[in-house]
């Protein structure tokens, strides 16, 4: 069995010519939607770029905060031994006071120009201390 072939025809009719636009209409669309796209793709990669200073700059600045941190711990521990330095040169001092009070009340006020121009430079020096370095397991290990 054979088929003959068939004759198809298009006619265009007005419904069919308004819901499909012209070729003119159908490129302006789609140029105008391709420079939409590369416009979007420009901010794409314009926040890209951005993105990438800004990880940047935020691993600068936690390698700053980092110093920084550790700057700051030196300084607490330096702040930390002050009390503890003041505290030295005091004791040291005072008996430097202890002498000159001592020398002031022993003078008596005929004798002071040749009292003051014969002083013992040692007189004038702090006491010398000395530090003794213990460690923490020394200080524990003996309780008594």
């Amino acid at each position: 069995m054979s088929y003959a072939p068939r004759r198809t025809t298009f006619v265009p009719t007005a419904t069919t010519g308004a819901t499909f636009p012209s070729s003119a209409q159908h490129n302006s669309i789609l140029a105008s939607r391709i420079a939409e796209k590369k416009q979007e793709l420009e901010s794409l990669m314009q926040l890209r770029e951005l993105s990438v200073n800004f990880a940047t700059q935020m691993e600068q600045l936690q390698e700053k905060l980092t110093t920084l941190v550790d700057g700051t711990e030196a300084v607490a521990l330096i702040v930390s031994n002050w009390d503890s330095i003041l505290r030295a040169i005091s004791l040291a001092s005072a008996n430097l006071v202890a002498r000159e009070e001592a020398r002031k009340t022993n003078t008596q006020p005929d004798d002071s120009e040749t009292s003051k121009s014969v002083v013992d430079p040692k007189t004038q020096l702090p006491e010398t201390l000395v530090r003794i370095r213990i460690d923490k397991e020394e200080i524990e290990q003996s309780p008594s």
